[in-house]
């Protein structure tokens, strides 16, 4: 078996065969690329394993993937949790009357709402659009197998069919927030499902206490519909960023880094720390607890917009500007998108579609045949 080459032995070999490579295209190009031309770095696949280039598919950014911060235990500063109602809406009927005991995530209220119907009929045309996607690729895939399709024509396709599946989830995750489970979801293309129509479910174990609202009267969106002393429930205080609590609603649910629980977010602060810049919050963990109060535990903040998930590792820098490298029909497409930190990775909200394959190592080579081609920045 032969050793490992050593780090540099391994450098000196991808630049030892990238810039041959790197004054050839120059040499075929007269030495002058246009910025529409330099964007594309023609390789074949074999130059690609040589230059030992890693590919990796990009992914939508999902509640895992914001960023994290240190958020301490607490006991419920209420004693009490509070069911709300994310959507505006008529109450139609109580489940609960005060004193029940009910256990998380029981309905104790229905409303009717509008705005949830609106998000229901978007959630059914994109279920319905993602059928036909599916079937237009499927097609389009055996059109391209037996050679009466072009590449670029299946490319389309499946960027069509990815961008559906980007809608549908996120009426998904809108969905999921009001309550919905998967039996729900299923039960809507069959209209079995009152349209507008939805549960609010109890956040913790314990009583309900009382009621906020009769049957019959206007809801408005985030407000609490009834309040349940609980049983034992534990809550996370942390201070956030101004620029990160900016898009923060009480409502949303956070993910416990690296874990399966999640916590509602309570309470926001309405004015900034002027001296730290930061906004104080209060969320309730949703799950059983083992944490104890005074302990720290790390908090993942929704992603500040919805986009594609970059890693760091496929970023490369040149001043302000920002470039990742794009696997394409012909090679590697160079590709200059906006980017917002986000974690240890970066969210790109355009220039990029989930699927598409990223490099992740050998940038800085892939870059510096770039620099070969322009002459240098």
């Amino acid at each position: 078996m032969k050793a490992p080459k050593e780090p540099s032995e391994l450098t000196t070999n991808r630049f030892s065969f990238a810039l041959p490579l790197a004054l050839s295209l120059a040499l075929m190009t007269g030495g002058k690329v246009s910025a529409e031309e330099a964007e594309a770095i023609p390789l074949s696949r074999d130059e690609a394993v040589r230059m030992k280039l890693v590919f990796q598919p990009a992914r939508s950014a999902d509640l895992r993937d914001g960023n994290s911060i240190p958020a301490t235990v607490i006991n419920s500063p209420e004693h009490s949790a509070q069911a709300i109602a994310l959507y505006s809406g008529t109450l139609t009927r109580w489940h609960r009357v005060p004193g029940d005991a009910v256990s998380a995530g029981q309905p104790i209220v229905t409303l009717s709402s509008p705005g949830l119907m609106a998000v229901e009929e978007s959630w059914l045309k994109a279920h319905h659009d993602l059928e036909q996607a599916r079937y237009e690729f499927d097609r389009d895939n055996e059109l391209f197998k037996e050679g009466i399709i072009a590449r670029q024509r299946l490319q389309q396709t499946r960027r069509r069919l990815q961008q559906v599946e980007f809608t549908l989830a996120s009426h998904r995750q809108q969905l999921t927030r009001a309550g919905f489970t998967d039996t729900d979801l299923a039960q809507l293309p069959s209209g079995k499902r009152q349209p507008g129509e939805y549960p609010i479910k109890s956040p913790a174990a314990g009583k309900l206490s009382e009621r906020l609202f009769n049957a019959g009267q206007a809801v408005p969106a985030n407000t609490p519909v009834a309040t349940l002393q609980a049983d034992s429930e534990l809550w996370l205080e942390a201070a956030v960023p101004a620029v990160l609590a900016a898009s923060l609603e009480v409502g949303d649910r956070l993910q416990l880094t690296d874990t399966d629980r999640t916590a509602i977010l309570k309470y926001k602060n309405a004015a900034v720390n002027p001296t730290t810049q930061m906004v104080d919050i209060m969320a309730a963990l949703e799950q059983p607890q083992t944490s104890l109060p005074g302990q720290t535990l790390m908090l993942t903040l929704p992603p500040l917009a919805r986009g594609v998930l970059v890693p760091a590792a496929a970023v490369t820098h040149s001043g302000n500007a920002t470039t990742i490298y794009v696997r394409s029909e012909n090679g590697v497409e160079a590709r200059a998108v906006a980017l917002l930190p986000m974690g240890n990775h970066y969210l790109a909200t355009g220039g990029i579609f989930p699927g598409e394959e990223l490099v992740v190592e050998g940038t800085a080579l892939l870059k510096g045949i770039q620099l070969g081609l322009g002459g240098g920045e």
